[in-house]
């Protein structure tokens, strides 16, 4: 199993996490968010950062697909992940830009099968996160059973609240028949001391446990 670990906001912490073998590091461009990573380096900064064999990912919410192609060129991205409520169309397009990873916040009421369907063609990755009244970051968990019942038949992260002591719940579900395509656990706020500042030593025992899955 891999793991994504976003809302970086420090070379520091992106090196670290790169010295403990994440696969995925998130920056967040969303200027809302608590963990905006402009707020604290620049694109240049991001582009320079030398991690070989980890995937610089940029967290976009309804942004003009103008500002996020010219974004990621600046700031060396690898891939974009589409965070608020961008059509299957806008998806699509993007796609011919960068390597597109859609997130989906899920409630308790969704049918996750019919949400995900118009997107299936047009990404090269779903990510499920938890349904909120904020884009992100909401460090609550939802009820992953949902996902087992959709059939996914498309890579996918699974995000959304997961923290040091969910690791005996993931490993049942990610060893599970039931996990599908899952290839990736995505994790943010719960290994946090403050927003954007990652608590290194939590996830020095987490991600190889992680990725041993």
């Amino acid at each position: 199993m891999k793991i994504k670990v976003c809302g970086i906001t420090s070379v520091e912490e992106a090196l670290a996490l790169y010295k403990e073998g994440v696969n995925y590091i998130g920056f967040i461009f969303y200027p809302a968010s608590k963990r905006y990573v402009l707020n604290k380096l620049t694109l240049e900064q991001i582009k320079n950062l030398q991690m070989p064999g980890v995937l610089k990912v940029g967290v976009f919410v309804n942004e003009p697909m103008e500002n996020v192609i010219a974004t990621a060129d600046a700031a060396g991205l690898d891939m974009v992940q589409l965070h608020g409520d961008e059509t299957s169309n806008y998806c699509k397009e993007m796609a011919n830009h960068y390597p597109v990873i859609k997130a989906f916040r899920i409630s308790e009421t969704d049918d996750v099968a019919y949400k995900i369907s118009e997107y299936l063609e047009e990404v090269d990755y779903l990510l499920f996160d938890t349904a909120s009244s904020v884009y992100g970051g909401s460090g609550i968990s939802f009820d992953w059973t949902k996902l087992a019942s959709a059939v996914i038949q498309k890579p996918y992260f699974l995000s959304g609240g997961i923290g040091p002591d969910d690791v005996s719940k993931i490993t049942s579900y990610v060893t599970s028949d039931a996990a599908g395509n899952c290839i990736a656990v995505d994790v943010n706020s719960k290994f946090e001391t403050a927003p954007g500042q990652k608590n290194i030593q939590l996830l020095q025992s987490f991600i190889p446990t992680i990725k041993s899955l």
